[in-house]
């Protein structure tokens, strides 16, 4: 299996190490990112300190990420064809990760249409059932080449990563208001 970073992909098989406990944490990360977005609502549309969005394109990023997860893995598990995509290697900044195509937060949506597509692609990737298989994968830009039980692995990990980056800047906003 081709991996663009090996050693990550490890990690998320460390910390997820069964389809259950994949399943699982995945419900946790799915309601308590949806806890901290609720939290964020009096600040939805402010620039979080030390990062690039507000917390409705935070939200709004980890929603794209989940719906094309779920449609990606749901391919996965069927018995259609994979045609191969382009692998396109992602794309780092000042050591950070870049938003893939497809993921780019906009403007800043409302919070109650984001609250429902979370709702939504939450129930799709909750439904589903992975199992290890590599005989179908497909290129993900910075782990390579994922079968549908590691993209699950992936969008739990980036789910709880955006909620832990979300929160620190909640934090940061509150403690810079009592300030000033």
């Amino acid at each position: 299996m081709h991996s663009v970073n090996g050693g990550q992909l490890a990690q998320l098989r460390e910390a997820y190490p069964t389809a259950e406990v994949t399943a699982e944490r995945f419900r946790e990360e799915l309601r308590a990112f949806g806890e901290t977005a609720r939290a964020a609502v009096t600040h939805w549309h402010t620039r979080l300190p030390e990062r690039e969005w507000s917390p409705a394109q935070e939200t709004e990023h980890v929603i794209r990420v989940n719906e094309n997860t779920g449609r990606l893995v749901q391919l996965l598990l069927s018995d259609r064809e994979l045609r191969a995509g382009p692998e396109q290697r992602g794309v780092m900044k000042d050591g950070k990760r870049q938003a893939p195509p497809g993921t780019e937060p906009g403007a800043g949506e409302e919070f109650g249409p984001l609250l429902e597509r979370h709702a939504q692609a939450g129930e799709v990737l909750s439904a589903l059932q992975p199992e290890a298989n590599p005989a179908r994968t497909y290129f993900h830009p910075f782990l390579g080449q994922l079968d549908g039980l590691d993209w699950m692995r992936m969008t739990t990990w980036h789910m709880a990563a955006h909620r832990r980056a979300l929160r620190r800047g909640l934090e940061q906003l509150a403690a810079e208001s009592k300030t000033s």
